[in-house]
Parts: C-alpha cells; structure tokens; sequence
C-alpha cells in the first residue's frame, strides 16, 4: 500500500515535487556523494560554522540526547554534509541510506527530507518517519533548521536525524535554539568587527545566547546585528548608523555590555600560537616551521622546504637568512629557470675560456659566491641529473671544481632547497638521484597552502592596509569572499589581486567586489555549477548503470576488479548487477 501524506500544505507539497523529480517511494535514489578533495573544499569554507557547532552546540546534543540513536548532522547552504556527530553503530545504519559526510540530500535528489525541505522551504521541519517520501528512509525521523547569516542567507542546515523516534515540540525548540547559538558565533566572528554590544532585558541573558548583539566597524558604524537586537531596540534599521546613537537610544528597560572584538587575530583551536616571524599572524603550522628551521641554521645540516608554488618558500628563505649569522648575502639559484647546459657553470662557475663564449676572466659561480653563508636552490626538482651528482660531490667534501678547472676551493655553507614537486616520486622515477635527496632532507618543513592557514582574515586585512592607499576600508562582503576563495595560486595569487584592486580603487573609501577586475570577480563566485546541474534522478541513474555495465565488461565479468575499479564493495556490485539483469 503506498503511503499518502497528510493534510500539512509544505508536506504534500514537498511529496509532490519529489513525484516530479523522477523520484519511486520504493526504490533507494543513488546516492550523490562529492570526491573527497571538494568535500574538504566546502568544509574548509564552512570552518566558521563547524567550530561553532563543535564549541556551542555539540556539549548540549551529547547531554541531550547521549542515550538515543541519534546523530546531530550539519550541512551547506546546497545541503552537502559537512559532518555529523553523535551514535557510532547509528551511523553505520544511516551509511545504508547514504546520510553520511559528502553526500547531497537536496529534495530533488533524496524526496521528501528534514534537510532538503528545510532548504526550499527556508525554516524549521519536521519530518517524521513515514512522512519521508521514499520508503527506505522511513526508519528515521529528523528536525532542521536553515542557519543564515547576518544578512538572512542562508549558509548551512543543521539536522538532529533519529531511529523510530517522534521528534515532539520540545526536540524542534532544542534545534532551533542550537542555531541561534550558531548564528550569534557567525556575527560575532565577522572580520571587520571591532565592538560588539550584548543586550537583554535581564542581567540572567547577557552571555545566554539569547541577547541581542550589534556589531560596529572601526569607524563606530553598525555592519551587522541579529533579529532579537532590532525587538530590544525597538529599531528595524540599523546598518550604517553610529554605535554612539544606538547606544544613546537603548531603552532604560533594556541593559547591555560593550566589548572589544579581534576577530583579525588567528582563531587555532586550542592554544594560540605566538607569532615569532612576520611570516604569519598566529598560524601554528608556519610557526612549528619557523621554529625548527631557527635551531638548525648554522649547524651544517641541508633544510628541505616543501610546499605548493606560491606558499611563500622564497620569503620563508630569507627571513631565515636575516635571522642567520651568514656574514654573506643570500644566493638564491632557480633551477627551473636555467638552461641545462648552463646550469653546470652558474653553480660550479668556471674557468676562463672553459668553452665557447665563456668569459676570459673566468667565473666564481653561485656556490662559491654563498661561502660562508646560505645557497638557496629553488625547484631543485628541475635540477638535471648531470648537476645533481656534481652537487652531491660538493656536499660530500666541502669543495667545488670550476667546469674546466682541476684546483679545488673548499666552501663552507647552510643549503636550503625547495620545491613543490614529490621528490620520492622523482627518485622512483629515476629523475632524481636517491643519494642527493638524502643528503638534502637533514630537516624536511612543509609550508600549508593558503587555504589551509588559520590566519587567512588577517593576511587578507594586512595585505590590504599594505597596498591600500590612504585610510580605504575593505568591504565586510569582500573580506568575506576572499576569505573563502581556495586561492590556487596561494600568497603569490592573493598578493597580486589585492595590490590590483588597491590601485583600481585607490580613490575609493572602501573597497568593494564591484572594484576587482571582472575575472576576479568571477574567481570569488562560488562554484554551484556540479550541484545545480545535476540531471534528474532517473537520467543519472542511467549514466550510473551504463557506467558499471562498461566497467564489468572491460574486466571481462570479473566482479572483484570491477568492484575495485568502481570503489565499491563486491556485494554491492552484485546487487546492482542482478538489479540490472547482468546477474540472475
């Protein structure tokens, strides 16, 4: 017997759309679960709101609602989850229906459901049991609610998911008062934020996470506030008006507290780390380097820099000269950027006459020029093999031989290299000699890509005042963007669009998205396109199935190597080729 909604106009609506998504009450939709490296993307973006769930909302699921099967579930504004918390055994029976970690479940991909109807429908659901339009979800019930920001978007859902239990009034209160926890930790966290005022209308609410907040920019101007701030003040609008005023027309029934706020400062889970170097603003990753590095300098022993290009591993190298006793100037050699055939002499140097075009006079060559001081050899990857056995000589005794010459000069010197490439691989690949990388990894340091440093909002903000011209300000929606891109070129890419937006928008106050060049304003969009183009239920199981039907007969029937190409395990497999008529 098919199950039939109720009377409730948003549930058989949402049934009804479920039914025009190509959606059957009886067949489990294929689940759409996004590749690990864009999940890490999404909850890097997310950070903000993950920390606030850990921090406020997490300790009060586990007193709650510790002795049930039950999961407390977050996701993004396209209802991809991001996490969830809670029963161990009860998530491995929700792994059954794909309510994991990197999978969808907007409405039209998963019917009727607490997250993707709270997404359409933009407020708190319910949905209970046999309320779910698909059968196989029925074992659980849900309540969500969307958590918007300041501005009333929507930027995530958060679900408390349960096994054959009726989620009552009181659990739909508890996940409502969740998100106004979470809500209040997103606008307090805002980056330009310098004062926050707390309200309320008894001494018991002022830090209860029911108080009205109103955030003021370094100029005193109000740039953001949430809902219970405008019923206490009895004010609708707020933005742009002066702290000083807000604060003059506070009723006298209502009390409030002002604070400082340093949101530019890194936010490292745990201790903070003291910054050390200018290198960073707090990042812990960067100081652990900075530290290590320090202790070996002078010491005779090769340090290995690894990182992404852009990283800062050039600057990284001189900060660390200037902190040395180098008595000579740092010698920086790109190895990438010179020829093979001249690579040879730039380092070693060579005799006069050595070959054809060689200077009569001679040349000393980057290895004897850092005597007594520190060679840096950037992309030492592209160092052909010719060169790297002639360096290794050099680091096993301490002398160099000019090209052409036979007279040796002892040299004494701190090597630094670096490089973005897999050097393991390159010595599997017989591209780099196993013997030179040993000899270069005495201390092996890995800078962190730009979008995974704690101190993003502060690099941003000093880049900024860096390049800014005058006293400009920089847009809370600007920062905010900037602070989520990925930044693929790391430093190097952030440094170059704020020091082009700076001089487009030299005579502006404040800069604002519309200043950047149009093809960074289309790099700062998010990137909705794999979510929003994703075919109706039945059209993407047909690509599935023809997919798996290609793979089964290029490993002519074999279900283990088919099951492993595929990434799926061989019962599985077995039940979708049966499903499929390739198996009886």
């Amino acid at each position: 017997m098919q199950i039939q909604p109720n009377n409730k106009d948003w549930l058989s609506s949402s049934w009804e759309r479920s039914k025009e998504a190509g959606l059957i009450q009886r067949r489990l939709p294929d689940a759409i679960r996004l590749p690990n490296y864009e999940l890490k993307e999404r909850q890097w973006r997310a950070t903000t709101m993950i920390e606030a769930v850990e921090q406020f909302v997490l300790p009060l699921f586990n007193q709650i609602c510790s002795h049930t099967d039950s999961r407390l579930i977050l996701t993004d504004a396209d209802g991809v989850i991001l996490s969830s918390w809670g029963q161990s055994h009860f998530r491995e029976q929700l792994l059954q229906i794909a309510l994991d970690s990197g999978c969808c479940w907007q409405e039209k991909l998963k019917g009727t459901n607490a997250i993707g109807t709270a997404l359409i429908e933009s407020r708190p659901i319910s949905v209970i049991g046999e309320q779910h339009y698909i059968r196989q979800h029925q074992f659980i019930s849900c309540s969500a609610s969307p958590i918007q920001d300041y501005q009333g978007t929507t930027v995530g859902i958060l679900d408390i998911t349960s096994e054959q239990q009726k989620h009552d009034i009181t659990l739909q209160v508890l996940v409502q008062n969740m998100v106004q926890l979470i809500e209040n930790h997103l606008i307090s966290s805002l980056p330009n934020g310098v004062t926050r005022i707390d309200l309320a209308l008894d001494p018991t609410l002022i830090h209860s996470g029911w108080q009205g907040i109103v955030i003021a920019d370094q100029d005193g101007k109000v740039m953001a506030y949430n809902p219970i701030a405008t019923h206490l003040l009895e004010q609708k609008h707020l933005l742009g008006v002066d702290l000083d005023q807000v604060i003059e027309q506070v009723p006298r029934r209502v009390i409030y507290e002002s604070h400082t706020m340093n949101n530019n400062a890194p936010k490292v889970r745990g201790k903070t780390p003291v910054s050390s170097t200018h290198l960073h603003f707090g990042d812990a990753s960067v100081e652990k380097a900075w530290q290590q590095a320090t202790k070996l300098l002078n010491h005779d022993i090769p340090i290995l820099l690894m990182g992404e290009t852009g990283v800062g591993k050039g600057e990284f190298v001189k900060a660390l000269h200037q902190h040395s006793n180098a008595k000579q100037p740092l010698i920086s050699v790109n190895c990438a950027a010179l020829a093979s055939e001249l690579i040879e002499s730039e380092l070693f140097g060579y005799a006069p006459g050595a070959f054809t075009g060689a200077s009569n006079k001679g040349y000393a060559g980057k290895i004897r020029a850092a005597d007594n001081g520190i060679l840096f050899l950037d992309e030492i990857g592209d160092m052909p093999l010719e060169a790297q056995s002639r360096l290794l000589q050099v680091l096993q005794d301490k002398v160099v031989v000019p090209v052409g010459c036979t007279k040796e000069y002892p040299v004494h010197l701190q090597i630094i290299a670096a490089t973005h490439q897999s050097l393991e691989k390159a010595v599997e690949a017989g591209t780099f000699r196993q013997d030179l990388y040993y000899r270069l990894n005495g201390l092996v340091l890995t800078l962190p890509a730009l979008r995974e440093r704690s101190d993003r909002s502060a690099l941003i903000t000093e880049l900024h005042r860096k390049y800014r011209k005058c006293t400009q300000t920089i847009s809370t929606q600007l920062h905010k963007k900037l602070e989520l891109y990925s930044w693929p070129g790391n430093l190097r890419e952030l440094d170059n669009v704020m020091k082009v937006a700076c001089l487009l928008a030299s005579e502006e106050n404040e800069l604002k998205l519309e200043h950047l060049p149009t093809n960074v304003v289309h790099l700062l969009k998010p990137n909705h396109d794999q979510l929003n183009s994703v075919p109706p239920a039945q059209t993407l199981r047909h690509t599935l199935d023809n997919q798996l039907i290609e793979t089964f007969h290029a490993h002519h029937g074999n279900v283990s190597q088919t099951a492993k190409q595929l990434g799926i395990s061989r019962n599985t497999l077995y039940r979708k080729l049966r499903a499929i008529g390739l198996l009886a």
